[in-house]
């Protein structure tokens, strides 16, 4: 499943190195991203932080996700998780951004199914529905699957720009 997640893009792996020691690194991933375990908050909008981010950091990896805005149409789907180790003044981090969640397989199940009543209602009736009913149920559910797809692929894609460059500019600061 992940390979197939990578393929269409909502798994997204990066690589990079920055001129800092891991001590220095860490220090400043706490100062610039809010202690949390990730989980669902449906209050955390109203929470007052000057972080972008929210996440854990341990002694060799880390995990985080951006922070959700009041009115922010850009909803964070991603969660990125890295692994970072030391070499010669230098730190190599490598980051696996994942917008897919499990309670996605859900939400797909459902859908599925409500298209195949649908589909088989349209089929087995007898002629009492119009021909115009399944092209606007294949025109929704293109926009059902699809408009998800994109919103958690845009996610993922942002989440790997944002990584990156905020992790230069937290190195740079100061």
């Amino acid at each position: 499943m992940t390979n197939f997640l990578r393929q269409i893009n909502l798994i997204q792996d990066l690589s990079f190195k920055l001129n800092v020691s891991k001590i220095d690194f860490i220090k400043k991933f706490s100062e610039n991203v809010d202690r949390s375990n990730l989980s669902f908050d449906p209050f955390e909008v109203f929470q007052s932080s000057s972080n972008h981010y929210k996440g854990n950091i341990y002694n060799n990896n880390f995990e985080l996700q951006k922070r959700k805005k009041f009115f922010d149409t850009n909803y964070p789907f991603a969660k990125a998780t890295g692994i970072f180790t030391e070499e010669n003044e230098q730190l190599d981090i490598k980051v696996e951004i994942n917008g897919f969640r499990k309670r996605m397989i859900i939400f797909f199940g459902f859908i599925s199914i409500f298209y195949l009543i649908f589909f088989a209602g349209f089929f087995f009736a007898n002629d009492n529905i119009p021909f115009f009913v399944l092209p606007f149920l294949l025109i929704h559910m293109a926009f059902m699957f699809g408009l998800p797809y994109f919103f958690i692929k845009r996610s993922v894609s942002k989440m790997a720009y944002d990584l990156e460059r905020d992790f230069h500019y937290w190195i740079i600061k100061n």
